[in-house]
C-alpha cells in the first residue's frame, strides 16, 4: 500500500492500518517540498537516512534544545472536536485540530532557540501516534509544524528528521537546532542567558502576557455554561478578544525575531516565559542573583485588557491579574536591558532589576494563589 491509495474512496486510512513506511511517505510529502523552498538552509542530508547532516554557518554555535506536549496534559482534542468522535466527518475541525498541534508544538522550541538569541535552522520530530488515528492527521500535524516554521525569524528552519510509535494517546517531541553567530563587540558571548541581568537594568517582554492562560479558562469551561442568553451576548460583544486568547493557547506564534534584536541592542539577560511571569521571572533574578521588581501599573494596564474574558468565564476581575502573573505558555520573550539602551521594536518595560541583598527573586505587590505552571507538579 502506497500513498496514492489513500485518495479513493474507501474509509480514511489509519496509521496502524496503513503501517510506517506509508506514514513515513504521507509526512515527507508534507516536509520535502518546505524543505527544499527554504533558502540558505545547512542541511546537507535531510529526512530519509540514519540521520540528518547540518553545516554551521563559520564562526558560528550550535543551539539545542527539545521539549515534548502530551495529549491530556497539553491539550485535549475536545478543544477542537467537542464530544464528536475523530472520523472523516469531523471534517475542517479535525483539520484544525492536528495543525494546531503542529504549530505549537513546533512554536515552542523555536521559542527556545529565540529566547538564546539565535536562530533556528533545524526541526527534529517525533511522534508517538495511536493506531486509530487517521493517516491524514499526520499530514496536517506537519502542515502545522511548516506554518510555524514560516514565521519572521523562522524561514531557514528545515524539518530534518524524527521518529515513529505508537501508542495511547498522541505525544510529540521535538529537538530544535538553531545557529547563533558570532556576536559584534558588546554582545553577550555565547548568546543570551539567564544570568546577565545586573542592578539598575530595566525589564522587558515582547509578546503577550496572561492570553494562553484565558483561552485555556474558556476551553476548559463546561460547554453547557454557553448556553445563557447573556453570556452568548457578552462574548459576541468580545469576539475579537476571545479568538486572540484561543490563538494564543491553540497555536502561538512567538516573536521569532526578538531574540537577535535583543541581543543585537545589548539585553544582558533573557528567557521565554513558558511557565509564567512570576515563575520565569524568578529563575532568571535567582541565575543572575539580583532582585526583579515588576511594574504592578503596568502589569494591571495588560489585566484589564483580559476582564471581559474573566467575566465570561464567571470569575472576577483579579483572575485576569492571576493570568498575566501566573498563565504559561505565552512564549513571550522576557529580557532585561541596561537602563541606558532603546528597547528593540515590539519590548516593552514591566520593571527593574536592583540588587538582591542576598535574597534573589520577584518584588510584586499583587497577589496571586499560583506563581506558575510546575511540569511535574
Amino acid at each position: 500500500m502506497n500513498i496514492a491509495e489513500l485518495t479513493g474512496d474507501e474509509a480514511p486510512m489509519t496509521v496502524g492500518r496503513v503501517g510506517e513506511e506509508v506514514v513515513l511517505e504521507t509526512l515527507r510529502a508534507a516536509v520535502d517540498p518546505h524543505n527544499s523552498a527554504v533558502t540558505g538552509t545547512s542541511m546537507d542530508l535531510g529526512p530519509g537516512d540514519d540521520a540528518a547532516l547540518l553545516t554551521a554557518t563559520a564562526g558560528a554555535q550550535l543551539v539545542l534544545t527539545t521539549d515534548t506536549m502530551s495529549e491530556g496534559q497539553d491539550f485535549r482534542r475536545e478543544w477542537w472536536l467537542g464530544s464528536a468522535e475523530l472520523s472523516a466527518t469531523a471534517g475542517e475541525s479535525a483539520e484544525k485540530w492536528a495543525m494546531d498541534v503542529g504549530t505549537k508544538a513546533a512554536a515552542q522550541n523555536l521559542s527556545d532557540i529565540n529566547a538564546m538569541g539565535a536562530v533556528p535552522t533545524a526541526l527534529l520530530v517525533s511522534l508517538t501516534l495511536p493506531a486509530d488515528l487517521p493517516v491524514q492527521w499526520v499530514k496536517d500535524f506537519y502542515r502545522g509544524v511548516i506554518r510555524a516554521c514560516q514565521q519572521p525569524g523562522a524561514q531557514r528552519c528545515v524539518i530534518a528528521g524524527g521518529d515513529l510509535g505508537t501508542g495511547d494517546q498522541i505525544s510529540v517531541t521535538i529537538t530544535a537546532v538553531g545557529e547563533l553567530p558570532r556576536g559584534a563587540e558588546g554582545q553577550p558571548a555565547g548568546g543570551l542567558r539567564r544570568s546577565g541581568a545586573t542592578a539598575g537594568d530595566v525589564l522587558a517582554i515582547c509578546g503577550p502576557l496572561g492570553r494562553a492562560a484565558a483561552g485555556l479558562a474558556f476551553l476548559e469551561m463546561p460547554r453547557d455554561e454557553l448556553t445563557d442568553p447573556e453570556k452568548l451576548q457578552h462574548l459576541d460583544q468580545h469576539a475579537d478578544l476571545l479568538a486572540q486568547v484561543l490563538t494564543a493557547q491553540q497555536r502561538p506564534t512567538p516573536p521569532l525575531t526578538a531574540g537577535p534584536a535583543a541581543r543585537a541592542a545589548g539585553a544582558t539577560a533573557a528567557m521565554d516565559i513558558s511557565d509564567g511571569l512570576l515563575r520565569d521571572a524568578g529563575r532568571l533574578a535567582r541565575s543572575s542573583e539580583v532582585r526583579i521588581e515588576l511594574d504592578d501599573d503596568a502589569l494591571l494596564a495588560e489585566a484589564r485588557t483580559l476582564e471581559p474574558i474573566a467575566t465570561a468565564v464567571g470569575s472576577t476581575p483579579d483572575q485576569a491579574l492571576s493570568w498575566v502573573l501566573s498563565g504559561g505558555e505565552e512564549y513571550a520573550l522576557l529580557a532585561s536591558f541596561p537602563a541606558v539602551v532603546e528597547l528593540p521594536e515590539g519590548f516593552r518595560r514591566i520593571g527593574t532589576v536592583a540588587d538582591a541583598n542576598g535574597a534573589p527573586g520577584v518584588i510584586t505587590g499583587s497577589a496571586v494563589e499560583s506563581i506558575g505552571w510546575d511540569s511535574l507538579a
